[in-house]
């Protein structure tokens, strides 16, 4: 990182004394079994240098860490070793207490980590934790009629393929890999259909009745630099709507060819920028992926209305030193 930035007068760096309490928590089905061992690893190097360290495992669902609030208020940085998913479940509670975040890759994307540079290094967390540099970073909330307050998201929703393939994946126990992903996504492609919504940003309306692949978006990074909506970026309190009127299979396999290139899809989409978005669904049902989860469990209804809207108070993110600060003005 160029040092200068973090002196030059900036709502979204902030520095923080150096973290002493760190707890850690990994989910056991992420990254093929192996993030038990990798936080155990990270607890003994972190103890070496002199820090107070706890280890717990993940909760499946969000209102499971409810009962760790206080520990979670009482420790001076959040190590997650998982997904995004992980991240996800975890965001409303780190912003209502004010703790930095740190995430170890331990899924099969793991952009949340990626987007930030972080990887599996202990030396990499240690070098952040005495850099004490973090990041306010905002992240995406959705309600509507039956859903119980603001569920969160830092990265993306989205209605298409990729939602067809995390509702296939469904419940699935034990950890998950690239080859059920890809399963599951021949099986949604072979049967794909495209959901018929009207959508709105601030009020104003954008799509009226019209077929096509949807995504509301936080943060340009996707599935291995496709970024399907390059311009979203979480150092903004604002969110994106992509839309790709008339999406066919052949679009699908443009995605395919350039995830295996690592290149950006430069699909034919429309772009929309605003703090509130609304989409309702036409037709039929439809289910919707957060962050690479199947939303709620279940699919959207027909003419049912869901909000999208940007955090009002950002996270604190610990970044390591080496990042580069270039994109947040992107």
């Amino acid at each position: 990182m160029n040092a200068s930035l973090l002196f030059k007068p900036s709502p979204l760096i902030i520095r923080i004394p150096s973290p002493e309490k760190i707890l850690i928590i990994y989910n056991p089905i992420s990254s093929a079994g192996n993030t038990e061992a990798l936080a155990n690893k990270l607890d003994k190097e972190l103890t070496l240098h002199g820090k107070i360290v706890e280890v717990l495992t993940s909760e499946k669902k969000t209102k499971g860490y409810t009962r760790i609030t206080e520990k979670i208020a009482a420790n001076d940085l959040i190590v997650i070793v998982g997904g995004d998913g992980t991240i996800r479940k975890l965001l409303d509670l780190i912003n209502k207490t004010n703790t930095p975040i740190y995430a170890i890759p331990g899924g099969n994307e793991s952009l949340f980590a990626r987007s930030y540079e972080m990887t599996t290094k202990p030396d990499d967390l240690i070098q952040a934790i005495n850099s004490g540099t973090c990041l306010q970073q905002f992240y995406g909330l959705i309600s509507g009629k039956g859903i119980k307050g603001g569920k969160p998201f830092f990265h993306m929703a989205s209605m298409g393929l990729d939602s067809l393939t995390v509702k296939n994946i469904g419940k699935r126990k034990g950890p998950l890999n690239d080859s059920i992903y890809i399963w599951h996504g021949l099986k949604a492609l072979c049967s794909l259909h495209h959901p018929t919504v009207s959508a709105s940003v601030d009020g104003q309306p954008v799509i009226d009745h019209e077929s096509g692949y949807v995504i509301v978006a936080n943060n340009s990074a996707y599935a291995r630099n496709l970024q399907l909506v390059p311009a979203a970026n979480p150092s903004r309190s604002e969110l994106i709507l992509g839309f790709l009127p008339g999406a066919r299979h052949q679009h699908e396999l443009v995605k395919a060819m350039k995830i295996l290139q690592r290149k950006p899809a430069k699909l034919p989409m429309r772009y929309f920028s605003g703090k509130n978005i609304s989409c309702t669904l036409h037709e039929k049902s439809y289910p919707l992926q957060v962050d690479g989860d199947y939303f709620r469990n279940r699919d959207i209804e027909a003419e049912k209305t869901i909000e999208f809207s940007a955090s009002l108070k950002p996270i604190r993110v610990l970044i390591p030193p080496f990042f580069s600060t270039s994109c947040l003005s992107n």
